[in-house]
Order: C-alpha cells, then sequence, then structure tokens
C-alpha cells in the first residue's frame, strides 16, 4: 500500500473514530444536561415547597400575635376591673376602719395595678406613674389609721383613676363603673 493511501485511510479512521467521539460526547453531555435539567426541577419543587412553608409559618406567626394581643388585652381588662374591685374594698375597709383590710387591699392594689402594666405596653408609663405616686400615699394614709385623712388620699387616687380613664379614652362603662363604686361606698358610708 502506498503511502498515500495510508493516509487517506488513517484520516478516514480518525475521522471515523472523532464522529463516534463526538457523537459518544454529544450523548454523555446530553444525558448530563437531562439530568441537571431534572436537578434543577427537582430543586425548583423543592424550592417553592420551602416557600410555601414559610408562607404557612408566616401566617401562623400572625394569628399567634393575634391571639396573643387578643389574650393581653383581655387580661388588661380583667386587671382594671380587679383595680376597680380593690377600690372598692380599699373604700369600704377604710370608712369602716378595717385596717389591717385596707393593708392587704392596698398591697393587691399595688400587684395587680403591676400586672395591668405588663399587660398594656401603651399604658405600662401612666401605671408606673398612677403606681409610684398613689400607693405610697394610700398606705401612708392606712398606716396612719386616719378616717379623714384616709378619705382625702382615696379621694385623690379615685380622681386619678377617673382623669387617666378618660385621658386614655377608656370606654365609658369603665367610669361607670367607677361612679357605682363611689356612690355604693358613700350610700353605705351614711
Amino acid at each position: 500500500m502506498d503511502k498515500e493511501k495510508k493516509i487517506i485511510l488513517i484520516l478516514l479512521a480518525a475521522l471515523v473514530i472523532g464522529m463516534f467521539i463526538e457523537v459518544s460526547l454529544t450523548q454523555k453531555v446530553s444525558w448530563e444536561l437531562k439530568g441537571v435539567s431534572s436537578d434543577i426541577k427537582d430543586l425548583e419543587t423543592s424550592i417553592k415547597g420551602v416557600d410555601t412553608s414559610v408562607k404557612n409559618v408566616d401566617s401562623l406567626v400572625k394569628i399567634m400575635k393575634t391571639n396573643l394581643e387578643e389574650s393581653a388585652r383581655e387580661s388588661f381588662k380583667r386587671d382594671m376591673q380587679e383595680n376597680g374591685r380593690r377600690m372598692l374594698s380599699l373604700d369600704y375597709a377604710g370608712k369602716f376602719s378595717r385596717w389591717d383590710a385596707a393593708k392587704k387591699e392596698v398591697d393587691e392594689l399595688d400587684k395587680n395595678l403591676q400586672d395591668s402594666a405588663d399587660h398594656n405596653s401603651d399604658l405600662e408609663q401612666s401605671i408606673q406613674t398612677f403606681r409610684s405616686t398613689y400607693v405610697p400615699k394610700l398606705r401612708d394614709a392606712v398606716d396612719k389609721k386616719d378616717i379623714k385623712n384616709f378619705e382625702l388620699v382615696w379621694n385623690e387616687t379615685y380622681n386619678s383613676c377617673i382623669a387617666c380613664h378618660k385621658g386614655a379614652s377608656a370606654p365609658s362603662t369603665a367610669f361607670d363603673v367607677l361612679r357605682e363604686i363611689s356612690s355604693e361606698v358613700d350610700q353605705l358610708s351614711g
């Protein structure tokens, strides 16, 4: 075989081998692209699932936050009603010289005012100012065991309650309860 034919045969063999390699590489790349494409689709599906989970968690957090806020509002309402009851009991105790009971009512009022402040961050400062101003005055009046002094301090405290409720735009029922407390005690003490 002459040299030219050998070169042509070698070139032809190289061409066939090259085409075979190209077809193999193309198929391999195609399979790899299909695999990558499948992985990308799986990843997109997973991301959608994570996105849905995040949205569900956000929704649950909003619901929990709303429930906690509602619970705090209800607790605050109960605390304020209890404060009114404590004020009434304190007035009864003072007007009838039941100083041990009055001391207990001042202590309970103080604790309950703290609870009220804890349940309403918007009014916390006002409630704390009220506590630091009036609870010591009430304690002092109870310790002195002087009905006239006690009535002055209690009335000052009561009027501050009314002013605070007006300033905080409290519902009218809160004022009604406070007025009712005052009138009941006045009627009993004659």
